[in-house]
Formats: C-alpha cells, structure tokens, sequence
C-alpha cells in the first residue's frame, strides 16, 4: 500500500466526491450490466450525480484505480467501478495507527516520510 500515493489521490476535492460517493453509495447504478443493489458504479452513474464531464470522471477513476483504492471491471460496453474493500480498511488501519511522537523537539507524526 502506498500511502502518500492514496492521500494525493484522494486530496483533490472532485476525486475525493467521487471516492465517497462510490463508498458511501447505495448500490444503485443505472448500468445494466450492475446488479441492483451491488455497491458498484459505471461512469454514467457519476455523470448523473456530479457537474463534471464524462472525461474528466474518467480520469480521476483511474487515478484511484492506479493507487488500488478502487477496482475496475469490463462488464459488457461498460467498465464498472467498486471500492477495493481490503485495501480502504488496510489504509484506515494506517491513519487510525498515526500517532504523535512524545519528545517536544521531535513532534511529527509517526510514519511521516523523512524530506531529503
């Protein structure tokens, strides 16, 4: 799991909408080729729900599907986007086990990447 490659992706605010919409959606696709009640969509989905363009969905989907956070399905005519299940819960692991160092000269967080 790249954690910095998962907190760059989900840092840009329309990515970041279309991340929790597929999280936190119902299951409800207009795809036929999506089961009703499946907690997946295709690009169509969020062309309905967000003011962006079938293009640029496009590419913050796979901007989530190279970081793993989200898998990609050919399904017919259609590609059909799901969250990666294990990986979102490795990575909520990961943030929940951040903590703060106790020595005052030294108060970063656990984890952080050294700078060069």
């Amino acid at each position: 799991m790249d954690a910095v490659a998962i907190f760059k992706a989900l840092g840009q605010p329309q990515r970041y909408a279309l991340f929790l919409d597929l999280l936190q959606g119902e299951g409800t696709s207009c795809c036929v080729d999506v089961a009703p009640g499946e907690p997946a969509c295709c690009v169509i989905d969020f062309t309905q729900r967000h003011r962006l363009a079938q293009s640029t969905i496009s590419h913050h989907l796979q901007v989530l599907v190279d970081t793993g956070l989200v898998t990609v399905e050919r399904r017919g005519t259609y590609r059909v986007y799901a969250v990666n299940q294990p990986l979102w819960t490795a990575f909520q692991r990961y943030v929940a086990g951040l903590t703060l160092c106790a020595d005052a000269e030294d108060r970063r967080a656990m984890g952080k990447i050294p700078q060069a």
